[in-house]
């Protein structure tokens, strides 16, 4: 009798046991789950209209040529003088990443913008006719589709930038979209005295093009910054990442100006790119 009690107290105490330890167990993974859910919540904040349009706003130095052109899901700053632009800079939102618009539209000049090149002055050049603000981007409105085929939007690129590191690049950009709600993308040419121009015209060929990503509704706010030579561009992203004072010393653009200036010289001085990757 007494040993058939103690085979009930143990297999009592070893249910026991075994239902803390699953309890326990339970309990360590709901705790995580919470925090990894919390603190995500906590770092994301709605950005309004015009807190958007006001760190979209690039500055330009005086004596740049410069047009503002603004389309319907992008701006341009375009340097009629070298026949492309200075900056395309869009908004990218996680709703927008799966949209059905497909890839169509015809290059066509700007009509708007006096000095516009044509599409024709490529022909020949050996020279992709690159965009800026990428058609995959927009596939949430035909409209927006369209205007990325106008020739303001649109820079010569060599097709192993265009279709290797730079494209891959653009995909980060939608990875990234998706887990931070909402990002600001900054793209332009880095150009020198030394340049060269298509054979049938006067547009510039730069050496190298800039990308500048902002994560507007994180907290901090982060922004990380690309520069890729216009030609060859494999290997990874550190390769590549630059901070966004060094892509504002190579143009002399000058991004997040309405931002307050401690602000703006923590987002634009370092390179923290495992924030980004992780």
């Amino acid at each position: 009798m007494k040993k058939r009690v103690e085979q009930l107290w143990q297999r009592w105490g070893d249910t026991v046991r075994f239902f803390l330890w699953g309890l326990t167990v339970a309990l360590v993974c709901f705790l995580l789950y919470r925090v990894i859910v919390n603190n995500h919540a906590q770092h994301l904040v709605p950005l309004s209209e015009g807190g958007r349009d006001s760190l979209m706003t690039v500055g330009i130095p005086r004596g740049m040529s410069d047009t503002l052109v603004r389309r319907d899901a992008f701006d341009v700053y375009f340097n009629s003088a070298r026949g492309i632009a200075n900056c395309a800079v869009y908004e990218l939102v996680t709703n927008e990443l799966n949209g059905t618009a497909e890839r169509m539209g015809e290059f066509m000049p700007d009509p708007d913008v006096k000095g516009c090149p044509s599409p024709q002055d490529y022909a020949g050049s050996g020279m992709d006719r690159g965009h800026l603000v990428p058609a995959g981007d927009l596939k949430w409105s035909e409209t927006a589709m369209r205007q990325s085929f106008l020739m303001t939007n649109i820079c010569p690129m060599h097709k192993a930038l265009n279709e290797g590191g730079w494209a891959k690049l653009e995909e980060k950009v939608r990875e990234w979209t998706a887990r931070d709600s909402a990002l600001l993308v900054f793209t332009g040419p880095v150009v020198s005295e030394s340049d060269t121009t298509l054979a049938n015209s006067q547009v510039t060929v730069p050496r190298a093009y800039y990308k500048i990503i902002m994560a507007p509704c994180v907290r901090p706010m982060r922004a990380i910054a690309f520069i890729y030579p216009n030609g060859h561009s494999g290997g990874r992203l550190s390769q590549y990442a630059v901070s966004v004072d060094e892509v504002e010393h190579k143009t002399g653009l000058d991004f997040f100006p309405t931002l307050p200036r401690e602000e703006q010289e923590r987002l634009e001085s370092t390179v923290n790119l495992d924030a980004w990757l992780n």
